[in-house]
């Protein structure tokens, strides 16, 4: 997706946080923007639109994708991308990564994607639980965190992929506001 001209108004979309962990020499955002765009690919998004943020990556999708197919999709294929990367790299430099999904409404502006979903997404891919989990998993090389109301509407059975009963209900608090959530996180791959 290439978006060129701002958009007058705000139009509801999916966004993606992503942000690196680990023992990463200099800017760790290089070898995050190439993990998340090989996990893009294999997850089959070609519909959405890649803006580096001062602290990690944030993915904005074309409005109406299949969330469901989206969230289950990329969540695989980032731990899976970051397993054989991790897997390959010399003297342990292991990169791990905290992963967040919400939607909301989202605005393009000169200088990129704005909105409270976008603040939102961020604050809770930085957040302490989201940190907490990937913390208490040392043998995760990704842990995600997804907004209560997205998880509600995707969750089994309109998701085979997404059950409720893996993820840990959490609450986010910022200055601002409060987000329920759910977070999880993933073992090595079978």
């Amino acid at each position: 997706m290439d978006l060129l001209d701002p958009l007058p108004d705000p139009v509801r979309r999916l966004c993606v946080a992503v942000e690196g962990d680990g023992a990463s020499r200099g800017d760790p955002r290089p070898p995050l923007v190439e993990v998340v765009e090989r996990a893009g690919m294999a997850a089959g998004l070609d519909q959405a639109t890649l803006q580096i943020q001062p602290t990690g990556v944030l993915l904005v999708l074309t409005s109406g994708v299949n969330e469901a197919r989206v969230v289950a999709g990329l969540t695989r294929e980032l731990g899976n991308t970051l397993w054989r990367r991790n897997r390959r790299s010399p003297g342990g430099h292991r990169l791990r990564c905290r992963l967040s999904f919400h939607q909301g409404l989202v605005r393009l502006t000169d200088d990129g994607f704005t909105g409270q979903a976008v603040s939102a997404v961020a604050e809770m891919c930085a957040s302490a639980d989201l940190r907490a989990e990937l913390a208490g998993s040392p043998s995760s090389d990704l842990a995600m965190i997804i907004s209560g109301q997205l998880l509600d509407d995707l969750a089994y059975p309109e998701s085979p992929d997404l059950h409720k009963t893996q993820f840990r209900p959490v609450v986010v608090t910022t200055p601002t506001r409060s987000i329920s959530a759910y977070v999880y996180a993933l073992g090595p791959p079978a």
